[in-house]
């Protein structure tokens, strides 16, 4: 890694992330749209001179850096996941950047832990959609990221006679954007818990007993299942502060949640595309949407903008990526925008996240005839080399049905499947009690009820 990269990475630059944080917080809106802009047109310039998709995907609609100074992002066609995918190489800005060698980057379980070419910061995922997803942060684009999640979402406490303690509880063993975020502070500020969410939850609360954590955070899911173990008597932590995110925190959820620990759980509001694009303040009113790094759109299906009030498209336009820019990008998720702001004092616009990734539980037989379960996000982070879409449908109690989209190497990518499935079910010691078939078809349909694409559809007894 080159010294320039070493400085990008470093506490100071991120500590001067921090400042400039700080002093958006303090902005009239007109001065947050202003800085918004100038970001803007900067990330766009950088973007056609350094990506050939972006270049000639602009020229196709008449734009070029002649006329830049002029163009508002709705004059930008949206993209979408496919679309970043089948151009990855041309898209990202650093020609040392490959799809194929990331591929096999983030199936490698020895690199789970590692920068790709010690560098870049790598976040996969499959997401709602079933579609997988590689995106890519640079050394500035990551510390930017830190600084906004330390500043307006964790804020732990900094002390110099001890270590902040915290705790994360999610799917750990691989390039996913939770652990990926929460692992990578400062050792000398932190001290860190990871805790997998599909390893046995009485190993779980034990190590959460002893480490005693101030600030606990995770999937909404891992968090709620910790708080009735806190409600049983087995869980006796005392966090000072909960933060969730991944998947959708319930009203109920956060009720039991507050009812074990006496903190009300802050929600936040983070992709692979972006981990820092939203979250509650302290008055949990809605999500705040953090505007001075990124432009929040909401679209109908035809593509005209929604109004106040009114659920839509979630798109976004990311303002510090500049490893892989995203403009215009579609979300699969749902949105509220809303036209009153927060009497929190934050001058960042609120959002109502209306629907996004929701999936179900896959629950089998284990051998003592108890019941054991898959998280969802499990699922959802499943990628393999190869792999294009992938569905789980649970065709009996303890047989799965894999319908696989695939390209390149057909065989390597059906071993690359079985190879992780197998993994899934020796963690949860289930590789002897649950068959599965690998079923290889041309695309995987919407549910025609819905309309919308199902990434795991659970056995239903009749």
């Amino acid at each position: 890694m080159s010294l320039a990269d070493r400085y990008k990475l470093s506490v100071l630059n991120i500590v001067l992330k921090v400042y400039q944080l700080k002093k958006a917080e303090t902005m009239s809106l007109e001065q947050l749209e202003d800085l918004q802009r100038k970001r803007f047109i900067k990330m766009l310039k950088h973007a056609i001179k350094h990506s050939k998709f972006y270049r000639g995907y602009y020229q196709e609609h008449g734009i070029n850096l002649k006329n830049i100074d002029e163009v508002t992002v709705k004059d930008l066609p949206v993209i979408n996941k496919e679309i970043v995918m089948e151009n990855f190489d041309q898209l990202v800005c650093d020609s040392d950047i490959k799809k194929k060698e990331i591929e096999a980057f983030i199936c490698d379980p020895h690199l789970a832990h590692m920068k790709y070419k010690n560098k870049y910061e790598v976040i996969h995922t499959s997401g709602s959609s079933g579609r997988i997803g590689i995106f890519v942060y640079g050394p500035n684009d990551w510390s930017i990221l830190k600084a906004l999640v330390f500043t307006r979402v964790s804020k732990n406490k900094l002390r110099l006679s001890s270590k902040a303690k915290y705790a994360f509880i999610g799917a750990i063993d691989g390039h996913y954007a939770g652990i990926s975020l929460a692992k990578d502070s400062p050792k000398f500020l932190f001290d860190f818990l990871p805790v997998d969410i599909n390893g046995p939850l009485h190993e779980s609360v034990t190590r959460l007993n002893s480490f005693m954590p101030e600030c606990l955070c995770g999937y909404a899911s891992g968090v709620y299942l910790l708080a009735l173990e806190q409600l049983k008597g087995s869980l006796k932590i005392r966090p000072e502060r909960i933060v969730c995110s991944a998947d959708p925190l319930t009203d109920d959820m956060a009720e039991t949640i507050y009812k074990a620990f006496n903190v009300k759980p802050i929600n936040f509001y983070a992709a692979t595309e972006s981990l820092g694009m939203a979250a509650q303040c302290d008055l949990h009113e809605g999500f705040h949407m953090f505007n001075d790094w990124h432009i929040f759109e909401s679209i109908k299906q035809n593509g005209e903008a929604t109004k106040p009030g009114e659920p839509g498209s979630l798109v976004i336009t990311n303002l510090y990526n500049y490893t892989q820019p995203l403009i215009r990008y579609r979300m699969d998720d749902e949105v509220i925008l809303q036209e009153k702001g927060c009497s929190c004092g934050w001058p960042f616009p609120v959002f109502s996240k209306l629907a996004g990734r929701k999936e179900e539980f896959l629950w089998f037989e284990g051998p003592d005839g108890n019941k054991e379960y898959i998280h969802p996000i499990t699922l959802v982070e499943f990628i393999v080399a190869g792999l294009k879409k992938i569905q789980f449908v649970q065709v009996e109690k303890n047989k799965l049905r894999l319908n696989a989209v695939i390209q390149g190497d057909r065989d390597a990518t059906i071993s690359g499947i079985r190879n992780r499935m197998d993994e899934i079910l020796k963690k949860k010691n289930l590789i002897n009690f649950v068959d599965y078939e690998i079923n290889i078809v041309e695309d995987i349909p919407n549910d025609p009820k819905t309309g919308k694409y199902k990434l795991i559809i659970p056995f239903r007894q009749t």
